[in-house]
């Protein structure tokens, strides 16, 4: 009996002793930090734009009559002076040869008249005629070479006509199709007869925002023309090869739409862009500058706004408010709320509260840095 008292007690004082030891302390969290630095980007901003031809020409008929010829196929390249279409010259050829010889029967005329009055100048000193009779043949001597100026005037506009009816292309590009076929009546009323587009030159017209001109305007740093690139998205989603710079800023805000029209200078060398294609139109510096990144994984959103969570130097967690820009790639631009030099958790968010102390471990990002340039927006 006294044997199994001891086995009890001893057993109770074991259980006791076991009791009173500590509870093992809780394990810190690991989270795993990225330091925020100023990186260098270029602000971009995409706007809706549209392909002109600053040689956009149509092509129309100065003088009317049959159409007798049209010398080019749709879409063919066509040089300066290549003939396009010929108008039937008959009855300008008529015209002219009229014209003609109208001049010669005034140019008689003119001659006669100045005989005459050659003469008259000797017979008035001698006094065989009356000075009423000499000014008679002075005023028609006037009145002959007048005669033959507007005469030589008609034939020369005859000539002009004439040469209407032979329209040649006035610049070098692609030619549009013939609107008019063989045997129309075409005329100056008969609106275009194909267009022309040149390839010296392209442009992409686009509009501003009243709104931000007035940002641009409160900015510290005034941006000029030259710090400016224009790049191009295609249809595809694919950018074009060449960039281009700003030439036109409307000196106007349009009141139904609240925007400026702009309009920038495109390079075509492989005649790519055409004229009325829509595209969208990034502007953006050329030159970068600096400012704060940070990983977008990172940001978090609540009522109160949107934050991150950072580690101070005590490795305590801290919610950072913040104000942020444009996305770059991963990445986001902080405007306000975060200095250089921050740790910012990006992952093990979910083991951090406010106040709490962790284990911070730098975060080793698993894809490359942006590129410095603004995701279109």
């Amino acid at each position: 009996m006294r044997v199994l008292v001891t086995l009890i007690a001893t057993t109770c004082i074991g259980l006791i002793a076991c009791s009173e030891k500590k509870a093992p302390e809780a394990e810190i969290p690991e989270v795993f930090v990225v330091t925020v630095q100023e990186q260098p980007y270029r602000p971009s901003r995409g706007f809706n734009g549209r392909i002109r031809s600053s040689s956009d020409v149509d092509i129309r008929a100065q003088v009317s009559g049959r159409l007798i010829a049209v010398h080019f196929k749709e879409g063919d390249e066509i040089k300066e002076g290549d003939p396009l279409f010929d108008i039937d010259p008959s009855a300008y050829q008529a015209a002219l040869s009229q014209a003609a010889g109208e001049l010669a029967k005034a140019t008689a005329a003119e001659t006669n008249a100045v005989k005459n009055f050659e003469r008259g100048k000797k017979l008035i000193d001698d006094g065989y005629i009356s000075d009423s009779e000499f000014d008679q043949l002075q005023a028609r001597a006037m009145e002959s070479s007048a005669s033959v100026k507007s005469a030589e005037a008609a034939v020369e506009q005859a000539e002009v006509n004439l040469g209407y009816t032979k329209i040649s292309a006035p610049q070098s590009g692609r030619i549009g199709r013939s609107v008019p076929s063989v045997g129309d009546i075409v005329g100056p009323n008969s609106g275009a007869m194909t267009t022309l587009v040149g390839q010296g030159g392209t442009d992409v017209v686009f509009q501003l925002p009243e709104r931000l001109l007035v940002h641009l305007r409160r900015s510290e740093k005034i941006v000029t023309f030259n710090d400016i690139e224009v790049g191009l998205l295609l249809s595809d989603g694919s950018e074009y090869s060449e960039t281009g710079n700003l030439s036109y800023f409307a000196n106007r805000v349009d009141p139904t739409t609240g925007t400026v029209e702009v309009m920038a200078e495109m390079p075509n060398p492989d005649d790519f862009l055409r004229p009325g294609m829509f595209v969208r139109v990034a502007l953006r510096l050329k030159e970068p500058v600096m400012g704060l990144m940070l990983p977008q994984a990172a940001v978090q959103a609540d009522q109160q706004g949107t934050y991150v969570l950072a580690v101070d130097e005590n490795n305590q967690v801290t919610r950072k408010n913040l104000v942020t820009g444009e996305r770059f790639g991963e990445n986001t631009l902080v405007n306000s709320g975060l200095e250089a030099g921050t740790r910012v958790i990006m992952r093990g968010l979910q083991k951090a509260r406010v106040g709490d102390t962790v284990k911070a471990l730098a975060y080793e990002p698993a894809t490359a840095e942006h590129k410095g340039e603004a995701s279109d927006q």
